[in-house]
């Protein structure tokens, strides 16, 4: 597939602020005028012969813990601090796992992906690795975390990959006024999630045997700045930990994010597809974006690998139903399946009939589904009670 490259006016825009940065960096540190850098572990993945490490190393914003934040203008610093984010580029950091050690180098938005061999007879499920920060050198001492790795191993029986905006939270990202309200102003212990999600996902990633371990992966248009905080609520809501793929928003070598669409959705999925292969997957959106489209190309793209796309209906422009049902049959002609649901509920009982989860967990998600409901409509009583 031929991808659209970014003009010479972006590249060379990217060339100046990426090298007006590093200067800026240097003299600071240089200066001691810079804040302590950081690793921030994000959540890896892979198989017993390939597991890809990430993390990022910034400069420490000293972001308020979710406990010590407690009014609208604190939730809005922690906010600005995550955005505002001084990345460091080229930093080395060291990674061991087991016996094993490798060295990486971050790229020039502060990033480091580094596909290493797990050590010999390495189990599947989580994991951790130590990252160590060989420079630029921390005044605080050595700089040190441990990133968790998720390891799929052959009892897996399928992988799911799911959007996160609309599909696991909700968030309205078709409103832009709500959208900037979610991202700018709220935090995870006050937003909730679809009702039942978190049943459903347990009862994939336990499969039809109830101890498969099958992977789970989350792919947003969310920036990396919230990776943080959507891990909070993923843990505050149960939902199963798995690793989060999202978006680097600002001037890239790609282009400007978050202008120009979701397509970078499909690198992140081809991405996993090739890693896993030849393990087959779900694929799971919402109706609101390009979920539905994107996935119709990776069911083209990786004949016989997706077993079913679940899209959530929630709120999109007229026509829209028109445009599904084709994309449905798009995908059925293609060997696969599409199926639009108004709730979790809908779509266990037929993950169920299919013999991907177990038949007993369709009540389970249907007792996590009526609590959600009431969870939120105390919520919304709440809200409308004067203040």
């Amino acid at each position: 597939m031929t991808r659209k490259r970014p003009n010479a006016l972006v590249r060379l825009a990217f060339q100046v602020e990426h090298h007006a940065e590093t200067l800026s960096w240097r003299l600071r540190h240089k200066l001691r005028l810079a804040r302590p850098p950081r690793i921030l572990p994000y959540r890896g993945y892979g198989t017993p012969r390939a597991s890809l490490i990430k993390a990022r190393v910034l400069e420490d914003r000293k972001v308020r813990p979710p406990w010590k934040r407690y009014t609208l203008l604190g939730s809005a610093i922690a906010s600005w601090k995550r955005y505002m984010t001084l990345e460091i580029p080229h930093a080395r950091v060291a990674v061991r796992w087991g016996d094993k050690r490798w060295e990486g180098t971050t790229d020039e938005e502060g990033f480091l992906e580094l596909w290493v061999e797990p050590p010999e007879g390495v189990k599947a499920g989580w994991h951790e690795v130590e990252l160590e920060l060989l420079s630029p050198v921390s005044r605080r001492g050595v700089a040190r975390v441990c990133a968790p790795v998720l390891v799929s191993g052959p009892e897996a029986e399928l992988g799911v990959i799911s959007d996160i905006d609309d599909t696991v939270i909700v968030t309205e990202v078709t409103n832009v006024l709500k959208r900037f309200w979610t991202l700018f102003l709220t935090e995870h212990r006050t937003r909730l999630p679809f009702e039942g999600v978190d049943a459903f996902y347990q009862a994939l990633r336990q499969g039809r045997t109830g101890s498969a371990c099958n992977p789970i992966f989350y792919v947003s248009s969310s920036p990396w700045n919230l990776y943080e905080h959507l891990d909070e609520f993923l843990g505050l809501h149960h939902i199963p930990a798995g690793p989060l793929l999202l978006r680097d928003w600002g001037l890239s070598r790609t282009g400007f994010a978050p202008g120009g669409g979701h397509g970078h959705k499909l690198e992140k999925i081809r991405g996993l597809m090739d890693a896993f292969a030849p393990l087959p997957f779900l694929l799971i959106g919402d109706s609101g974006q390009e979920d539905a489209e994107h996935y119709r190309t990776i069911v083209r793209e990786y004949p016989g690998r997706v077993r079913c796309v679940y899209i959530r209906n929630v709120w999109h422009r007229s026509g829209r139903e028109r445009e599904l049902a084709a994309i449905a049959e798009d995908i059925r002609a293609a060997g696969s399946l599409m199926l639009t649901v108004d709730d979790t509920v809908t779509a266990a009982r037929h993950a169920a009939s299919q013999g991907w989860i177990r038949r007993q967990e369709v009540a389970e998600v249907q007792a996590h589904r009526e609590e959600d409901l009431q969870a939120r409509t105390a919520l919304d009583a709440l809200d409308r009670e004067p203040s």
